[in-house]
């Protein structure tokens, strides 16, 4: 399942969008699940109740919150969707560089285009998405991937911290289960190369480490975690290597 919001005031133009990005799913054995929105307001409050989409079409120009200035809120949630601007004005390209847009279409509508990028970002969207499922209370559950910040370990039950309004939470009624921290780490890394380990008791999520030093790393959302002494050396070499950085650690 991939889920996509469109975001235009035009509203025969939300109906186009909708009807190809249906048509692809159809075509292409993809399940979809659209979300339309009339003004940049309304899909920033959706995204702070807790909406997540995986894909956000948005058009430039319209009343109330325009489609950059959404993009914007949007990013200091650090939401992970992608992008796909689509408006007939060319001439706002540093206002959407801010928002790292993954593509622009242009007003009218080449279905031939719209379909080539959709489906780049549907390849983008495989290769970072995915789920962990757990199971508590004999109830079987899952979070996407992408929405995790870190995984805490207390007393042989873990807690996943989530992103939630641009700050990571973690419910303790529902997001967490009883297992070890091993078996966590072995788990995503035949899945998913972005979690480290730093400690013990925390798995992180790479995308959301705002910075890191020598024995701490802090979070987008400020929460600081401790590296372990024991693992220092391989936290930073490995963040290194992930930040494209290898060789140029000074702290």
């Amino acid at each position: 399942m991939i889920n996509i919001a469109i975001c235009d005031d035009d509203v025969p133009m939300t109906a186009t969008i909708e009807s190809f990005l249906l048509r692809i799913g159809k075509e292409q054995n993809i399940k979809i699940d659209c979300e339309v929105f009339f003004d940049g307001s309304t899909i920033v409050e959706s995204i702070r109740q807790g909406a997540c989409y995986d894909l956000i079409y948005l058009d430039i120009e319209m009343p109330m919150v325009n489609g950059i200035s959404a993009a914007e809120l949007i990013r200091q949630m650090e939401v992970p969707a992608l992008f796909i601007y689509v408006s007939s004005h060319e001439n706002y390209a540093v206002e959407m560089s801010v928002t790292e847009p993954f593509r622009f279409v242009r007003k009218p509508i080449d279905e031939r285009i719209f379909h080539e990028f959709f489906m780049a970002a549907y390849v983008r969207i495989g290769e970072r998405s995915g789920y962990f499922p757990f199971t508590y209370n004999k109830a079987v559950r899952k979070i996407p991937l992408n929405r995790i910040y870190y995984f805490e370990s207390q007393n042989r039950i873990v807690h996943i911290h989530t992103l939630k309004n641009g700050s990571a939470v973690s419910d303790d009624t529902e997001n967490k289960f009883y297992g070890k921290m091993n078996d966590v780490e072995r788990q995503l890394s035949e899945r998913n190369g972005n979690f480290i380990r730093i400690h013990q008791s925390y798995l992180v999520n790479f995308d959301y480490i705002k910075s890191m030093n020598f024995d701490r790393v802090c979070m987008s959302d400020g929460t600081v975690l401790q590296i372990s002494e024991d693992r220092q050396k391989a936290v930073r070499t490995l963040f290194c290597t992930m930040a494209g950085m290898e060789g140029r650690w000074n702290g």
